[in-house]
């Protein structure tokens, strides 16, 4: 009887481990295919003690919109998750996922530049026009598919002047 009880132990022991370990490695996996992969993680101490800090006052606070020169997150993405960009709507396209891809370019069109960002079912937004200036923020993405930055889901926009 004492062996049974040893062995059922060593096997719920066992099975424990294996579940515990194989939940840890998805969670990696999917976080790495989830987050922009040139993004700063905050460390365990900024996350337990971030209610010490008011919103806005430490520079890497990860919940803020980074304003971001548009022509520099299309050409180089961005280290920060989520950013906000400045420019002018070009085109809106409806996607068959349900996606409406907002193409921005910038105020100064260098030739041939412009940016994807994704207005996603899920998130109720009104769509921009085209022509409009705009200050758009999301998270940042890199579409390892088609090989450019784009932020994607929108979270909110608005109209410039």
């Amino acid at each position: 009887m004492f062996k049974y009880i040893m062995k059922t132990k060593l096997f719920l022991t066992l099975a424990f481990l294996l579940v515990f370990g194989i939940g840890v490695g998805l969670g990696v996996y999917i976080r790495n295919q989830t987050l922009n992969p040139r993004a700063t993680i905050p460390n365990v101490f900024e996350r337990v003690f971030s209610f010490l800090v008011n919103k806005g006052e430490k520079e890497d606070d990860d919940l803020l919109y980074y304003n971001t020169d548009i022509t520099d997150f299309i050409v180089n993405g961005s280290t920060k998750t989520k950013v906000s960009v400045e420019g002018i709507v070009d085109k809106i396209a409806h996607e068959p996922d349900g996606d409406y891809h907002v193409i921005i370019k910038p105020l100064y069109v260098p030739v041939g530049l412009s940016l994807v960002s994704e207005f996603i079912p899920e998130i109720k937004l009104p769509l921009p026009k085209e022509g409009d200036h705009i200050k758009i923020w999301g998270i940042v993405r890199f579409d390892i598919l088609h090989n450019w930055w784009e932020l994607h889901p929108v979270i909110g926009w608005e109209k410039l002047k």
